[in-house]
């Protein structure tokens, strides 16, 4: 890599200050050096992340930013603490996970020697509540649009979240960085996987999550906002957003893989012409 650009790590945290320390350590432990680590404190209300965040100010890090708000959701903390940032390539990170010490700088050698790239994603390991590994199936847009591919934790470049205008604030009941992904990819683009595992995904009590109880009530509505937020590229597909084992029946069915076959061509001839 010839270059070293600057990278952001976003945290948005609330109330996970006894697990943010490790979160913190792994970005301190990265082997790439060029980096700000952003901590967006949205109006936490426990003494854990309270105390924490207070001893982190008094032994100050200059390459560790606080800002505190006051609740406002993890949408418009995670665009607020993304626009006071100075990085050209970005990546969320929550306060209660964490990174593999090489994962910033193979990401940044993906970004840099692909242009074409808008998205680097790392297969990645639950802990916790549940115990198992995932490797990230192949990508394509089609796949995207029926379910989500990746976790928030995933680079992306910064002209590209001022270009969909940041993570969408109508999703801030949650699948929001789905929403976002598709935002990015539905004008093209490749996406890179990283080998191994590079990302460790906490699964918290259920009683300890932000949304408990309430996933399944709004999974529907979610759903539906995320079509009326993307429908230019949905209604090509399919008219009702709920209906994704409709979708992917279509999407794995011999007539829409031969379909697609058959116009590589025409559309490779097209391609010559742009």
């Amino acid at each position: 890599m010839k270059t070293c650009p600057l990278v952001s790590i976003i945290t948005t945290c609330y109330n996970d200050g006894k697990y943010l320390q490790e979160c913190i350590d792994s970005v301190s432990a990265q082997t790439y050096s060029n980096i700000e680590h952003i901590i967006i404190d949205d109006g936490s209300t426990d003494l854990d992340t309270i105390e924490l965040l207070q001893k982190i100010s008094y032994n100050s890090d200059p390459k560790l930013k606080i800002i505190t708000t006051l609740n406002q959701g993890v949408c418009k903390a995670r665009n607020q603490a993304i626009t006071s940032s100075k990085g050209i390539y970005l990546l969320p990170l929550d306060s209660d996970d964490y990174i593999s010490p090489n994962l910033v700088y193979l990401a940044v050698k993906e970004m840099e020697e692909n242009e074409h790239a808008k998205l680097v994603a790392s297969n990645y390991k639950y802990f916790g509540r549940i115990n198992n590994t995932v490797t990230l199936e192949e990508y394509s847009i089609e796949k995207l649009m029926g379910h989500n591919l990746f976790v928030v934790t995933t680079m992306f470049r910064r002209k590209d979240f001022e270009k969909v205008g940041g993570f969408n604030i109508k999703m801030d009941k949650g699948l929001e960085d789905w929403d976002f992904w598709i935002s990015i990819m539905k004008t093209g683009g490749e996406v890179k996987y990283l080998d191994g595992i590079n990302f460790y995904y906490r699964m918290k009590p259920i009683n300890e999550s932000r949304n408990a109880g309430s996933a399944a009530v709004n999974h529907t509505k979610l759903r539906r906002q995320m079509w009326e937020n993307n429908k230019d590229l949905y209604s090509l597909h399919y008219p009702d957003p709920l209906e994704n084992l409709e979708y992917l029946n279509i999407l794995n069915s011999k007539d829409y893989r031969l379909g697609k076959i058959m116009l590589s061509p025409v559309r490779f001839f097209l391609s010559l012409f742009k």
